[in-house]
């Protein structure tokens, strides 16, 4: 009896150095956040930028850059905002580029994502959108309606100061300068309180029309965060994950609590 308790014993041991040794040695995928701007105009956010020309000789050369060092990350995927049902229409796009048969447009899904994926010798571009819309016309009636449109005239002051201080940024800077700025702890923070300092408290102890609101932004990036850890496979050391700088404080909270993932700073990588 004593014999097979040892057995017994060591074999349970020896089952928790294995089951220990296989969760510290599992390799999680590091994955690159890039906050960005929207290149092309009209968009369909709210407040955005409308100021340059993405195409010119100077910017260009900047993407450039920026993509060259990017590709220094050897990622083995690229994901861009645009949704995932377009993945075949996007594929066939990427492929006519790689080939020399497509012109980029001024999106920066392609001018950033694009451009990369061909330096990193990608056969595709990752679509991961998964658009849901925010009753907007419900949270400006209940606003009216509870003597809470100062809200919204706040939520518009603070969404079009930080969209002028990023127009300045871009004026003066180059598309990795601006991009280093706005991925910044700070800056990405400033976004997100739009949603959570002024649009949340609509309709509060009501109809909670607020809540709702920015409970669908969450319902979006949710959608996207379960496209992107569905299309992520053990192959994969490095993602490079490209998308507008509203979505990127909330995916990267999801992001760091999962533990198959190593979210990158930006700032680490652009120097």
């Amino acid at each position: 009896m004593n014999f097979i308790k040892t057995i017994s014993t060591f074999l349970i041991a020896l089952l928790i150095v294995t089951t220990t040794f296989g969760q510290e040695s599992k390799q999680k995928t590091k994955i690159l956040l890039i906050g960005t701007i929207h290149f092309e105009t009209p968009h369909t956010d709210s407040f955005e930028l409308k100021v340059d020309d993405f195409l010119s000789a100077k910017r260009q050369n900047e993407l450039e850059d920026l993509t060259n060092v990017l590709s220094q990350t050897k990622a083995t995927k690229v994901m861009i905002e645009k949704p995932f049902e377009n993945q075949r229409s996007t594929d066939s796009l990427y492929n006519l580029y790689l080939t020399g048969h497509y012109k980029l447009t001024v999106s920066e899904r392609e001018q950033i994502g694009f451009r990369l994926g061909k330096k990193l010798k990608l056969n595709q571009i990752n679509c991961v959108d998964k658009f849901y819309g925010m009753s907007d016309s419900l949270v400006g009636a209940t606003a009216k309606e509870n003597n809470q449109l100062y809200l919204l005239k706040d939520l518009g002051t603070h969404a079009k100061a930080m969209i002028s201080d990023f127009d300045n940024q871009l004026k003066k800077g180059t598309i990795t300068e601006v991009l280093k700025y706005i991925n910044k702890p700070d800056q990405l923070k400033r976004n997100l309180s739009i949603y959570l300092k002024f649009m949340a408290k609509i309709g509060a102890g009501k109809n909670y029309a607020g809540a709702e609101s920015v409970s669908d932004w969450y319902l979006r990036n949710l959608a996207i965060y379960a496209n992107i850890t569905t299309q992520v496979n053990a192959n994969d050391k490095y993602v490079i994950l490209i998308f507008g700088q509203g979505h990127i404080p909330i995916l990267k909270h999801l992001l760091q609590n999962n533990d198959d993932f190593e979210v990158v700073e930006l700032n680490t990588v652009l120097k």
